[in-house]
């Protein structure tokens, strides 16, 4: 059996945990492009899109009372519906696309296998950066349900205490009772399985987004690193030719990843923000001030981790946006005049405004549907955006 691509290797562990917890609708298969679409997978992930959607109706019934109620009740509701909303968008958007998600891989292995030829590499050290990001991500989402549930089993001295903290937990403070009369227990621990479930979905958008952002930044730094070094003057038209083809080919995959999750993208980051804003002003009154330390620490963990998920995202995906530029100085810093062929010398210079023009015309830039693109102005306006709101939140009457 020929040995899979190196990219095919990276994404095969991701895929697979996020099939397994219903998100991604593919398996794996022994062919090009290593990964297909799965009956059974599709049934499985369409089975819990469907549970969150009950989930998230059942969770509007619960809350509804809360916008006859104080502003704080109505922030809470909102933090508990966006949640829901945000993995239910997920899981139809890896659902609709991923027919799409096939002929990408199968592109990106094309593509490598390309670069291959020009020993261009994803490597070793890139290879356990995403296993860190991606072991550390799951790890790091799963703890804040565990500090819940540590929570209620520290604050409860016996077993229907437990129960009775769980159900809270579940209705977020709201009177089950009415609702399920005796069942409300059975929701309340089918619900918290529903969450724990729901984590995965929650955190597929930024942990893609990280993982694309650093394995096409790679592509680039090892092609500037292959770059023929300016001081040795003289760069031939086929020296030319072959940075044009390599950049053209790592540009053409950086445009379809980000056509294919730009929808991704923008739940992904509309979501986060949209949660951090709510947390913040559903945070400040009861959370912060709670006399219970664990309370305490459980809320500034779960908004610094959101926080710092957004921000890294972000930040790696400007650093993509840049990488093209470093091309484009390469090739302004080269001389203009060569050797005494005035034809060689006027096809050079062509061939060089020819692969400028190509880099400029052609944005690897991952966006969110065109209504925004991941830059470093984009992470200095999210930035303003919520240390804005927070600050007219702190001066607003509790």
């Amino acid at each position: 059996m020929a040995k899979k691509p190196d990219v095919i290797q990276l994404w095969n562990p991701v895929i697979s945990f996020l099939r397994c917890y219903g998100v991604v609708p593919l398996k794996q298969c022994d062919k090009d492009p290593y990964f297909e679409r799965s009956s059974g997978s599709f049934c499985w992930c369409l089975s819990v899109a469907l549970i969150y959607l009950f989930t998230f109706a059942i969770s509007v019934c619960l809350v509804i009372d809360t916008f006859n109620s104080s502003s704080k009740m109505i922030a809470d509701a909102t933090f508990y519906l966006i949640y829901y909303a945000h993995c239910e968008m997920t899981l139809v958007f890896f659902l609709y696309y991923s027919g799409e998600l096939v002929s990408l891989f199968q592109h990106w292995v094309e593509t490598e296998r390309q670069l291959h030829l020009r020993k261009i590499f994803i490597g070793k050290i890139t290879k356990a950066q995403c296993w860190l990001i991606f072991i550390a991500t799951v790890i790091l989402s799963n703890l804040e349900n565990g500090f819940y549930i540590t929570g209620a089993v520290m604050d409860a001295k016996n077993m229907t205490e437990i129960i009775y903290l769980l159900v809270n937990l579940a209705g977020k403070g709201t009177d089950l009772s009415p609702y399920f009369g005796g069942y409300k227990n059975v929701y309340a621990f089918a619900l918290i399985f529903v969450e724990s479930l729901s984590e995965v979905a929650w955190i597929a958008g930024d942990l893609i987004i990280v993982l694309i952002s650093i394995l096409l930044r790679r592509y680039y730094e090892v092609l500037n690193r292959q770059l023929p070094s300016q001081q040795c003057g003289i760069i031939s038209l086929r020296q030319l030719e072959e940075i044009r083809r390599v950049q053209l080919a790592i540009s053409t995959l950086a445009q379809k990843i980000a056509e294919v999750f730009s929808p991704l993208i923008l739940i992904t980051i509309g979501c986060n923000v949209v949660y951090i804003l709510t947390f913040l002003y559903s945070g400040l009154e009861a959370d912060i001030t709670s006399p219970s330390f664990f309370v305490r620490f459980v809320f500034t963990y779960s908004f610094i981790y959101i926080v710092l998920r957004l921000t890294f995202s972000v930040y790696l995906a400007s650093l993509l946006n840049e990488m093209p530029r470093n091309t484009i100085h390469y090739l302004c810093g080269l001389p203009s005049i060569v050797g005494n062929n005035t034809e060689q010398q006027r096809r050079r210079l062509i061939k060089m405004d020819l692969i400028i023009e190509e880099i400029q015309s052609e944005s690897t830039a991952l966006g969110g549907g065109g209504f925004f693109i991941l830059s470093k102005s984009s992470a200095a306006s999210l930035f303003s955006l919520i240390v804005t709101y927070e600050v007219v939140m702190l001066q607003l009457p509790h």
